[in-house]
């Protein structure tokens, strides 16, 4: 039970971030410059004839390779709980969350103070009050979503709105329709203290991982993951179901249609997507 819990816990971060008042993101863990570009880790996994580039055999086969390591009960079909539990998922997630602890942790310490925290939230709610007013709307946190991501409008800020709105009714104490700076800070105040499970005001990446927020995400984003994948409506991906994703995860990616992936492609895709990355 215990694996299950921690394994579900470790998904989240592959898709969105861990909640309305955390201030960083994958996006801005790149842009500082601090871990590999999406192209470098497709090249580790991907590029078999190391010519620099992935072919869309490559591509397919790392894909097809990742759906048996997340069919580890050799189904030939995989849920939910198989994503959540996949070795990708923990890897990945384990990675997120230290990124987020680091980027956080500004004297080394290694775990996030609540003081570093709250600052982290403060700066993130003056980036979203673009208006200046002291008070975030809906479409304000839609938008510094669609921003974080480079989403270019249009679908995209549609597919994350139901998310955003969410965050916000959390945020929103009173339900006056707006968020002012005060319920911003509670909330990230409150999340802190769900993270920190030791009372002992230092939350370190594996209690982000372990906490029933993340828990709570890591349940969203795979079930959203099966709905995407899923096309006869079943509520299971088989292999030839997450192989036609797969497909045209590389449609979308290989813009100029030349049956290669270079890194242009790659890392403009990183944002574009994201809820297709299990097979990249």
């Amino acid at each position: 039970m215990f694996k299950m819990t921690r394994l579900a816990a470790l998904v989240a971060a592959a898709l969105l971030p861990l909640s309305l008042p955390l201030p960083a993101n994958a996006h801005d863990a790149a842009a500082s410059g601090a871990h590999p570009s999406m192209f470098e880790h497709m090249l580790k996994s991907m590029d078999t004839n190391g010519d620099g580039r992935i072919s869309r055999d490559e591509y397919l086969a790392a894909a097809a390779t990742k759906f048996q390591a997340i069919d580890a009960q050799h189904k030939g079909r995989v849920d939910a709980a198989d994503i959540a539990s996949s070795p990708a998922a923990l890897e990945r997630i384990d990675h997120r969350a230290q990124a987020l602890v680091d980027r956080l942790d500004h004297n080394g310490a290694g775990y996030v103070t609540s003081d570093e925290f709250v600052a982290a939230a403060q700066k993130r709610f003056a980036r979203m009050d673009r208006n200046g007013d002291g008070r975030l709307t809906p479409d304000e946190m839609t938008a510094d979503r669609r921003h974080g991501k480079h989403d270019g409008g249009g679908d995209k800020a549609d597919k994350h709105a139901p998310a955003a709105q969410q965050r916000f009714a959390r945020a929103d104490a009173n339900g006056d329709g707006a968020v002012t700076a005060d319920e911003y800070i509670a909330a990230a105040r409150k999340l802190y203290a769900e993270f920190d499970t030791k009372h002992d005001g230092k939350v370190t990446a594996a209690e982000i991982e372990a906490s029933p927020h993340t828990q709570e995400r890591a349940v969203h984003v795979a079930d959203r993951m099966v709905r995407h994948m899923d096309g006869n409506g079943d509520g299971v991906v088989a292999q030839d179901e997450f192989m036609a994703a797969a497909q045209k995860r590389f449609a979308r990616i290989d813009r100029n249609g030349d049956g290669f992936i270079d890194a242009g492609e790659a890392d403009g895709a990183r944002w574009a997507g994201r809820s297709h990355k299990p097979h990249s």
